[in-house]
């Protein structure tokens, strides 16, 4: 007669101790891993909105010159309106991050109408996220910025020079100065994009 003895397997697990280490492990790799990734998001974001706005800065300019006439860029609360229904119009605002239009100001009065012969170029919705696009300028805030047909942002007309140029920053919801972007518009209508990393002429602050 045979004699047959059941063998048993030892269940084996994780150790208190082992588990712990686990844990910390990963709260590390939390507490390095979100903050960077939070940081590549938002200023992946704040990089887009920033060159949108150059881009139709630039539009405007090289329209200007090209046409021969006034173009303005400026914040506007309805810039998706319909023109001919609810036309857009500039809000007169120093906050851009409501959105922009962009359009031949025939009569050069930083004010759009279709009456006078007003094109509108270009539009852009306002920003998704809680991102704040303000003005800042030599003796006011920028609530529109005009290029004659040189390019350039001089006086004219009933437009001053010291409200038709200055900067443009860029921030998030915290203000955090390592992503703040600047854009810094001269007389001669030159464009320059700028951060806390480049103080050029102290324009980011």
């Amino acid at each position: 007669m045979t004699t047959m003895r059941a063998h048993r397997t030892r269940t084996t697990g994780f150790t208190v101790v082992e588990l712990m280490v686990v844990i910390a492990i990963i709260a590390i790799v939390i507490a390095f891993g979100i903050p960077s990734y939070t940081s590549v998001i938002t200023q992946n974001r704040m990089a887009g909105e920033i060159n949108d706005l150059t881009t139709d800065i630039e539009l405007a300019r090289s329209a200007a010159v090209k046409q021969g006439l006034t173009v303005t860029i400026c914040p506007s609360s309805d810039p998706t309106a319909t023109p001919g229904a609810n036309a857009p119009s500039c809000n007169g605002s120093s906050e851009w991050n409501t959105g922009w239009i962009v359009f031949m100001d025939v009569t050069g009065n930083q004010t759009f109408s279709t009456s006078t012969g007003d094109v509108l170029l270009r539009t852009h919705g306002p920003f998704t996220g809680s991102d704040t696009l303000e003005s800042s300028a030599t003796s006011q805030a920028l609530s529109a910025i005009t290029f004659n047909r040189m390019g350039g942002t001089g006086s004219f007309g009933s437009v001053a020079s010291d409200t038709n140029q200055g900067t443009l920053t860029l921030h998030d919801a915290t203000n955090n100065v390592n992503w703040r972007r600047c854009v810094f518009l001269s007389e001669a209508g030159a464009i320059t994009v700028d951060g806390p990393q480049n103080q050029q002429q102290g324009m980011c602050p």
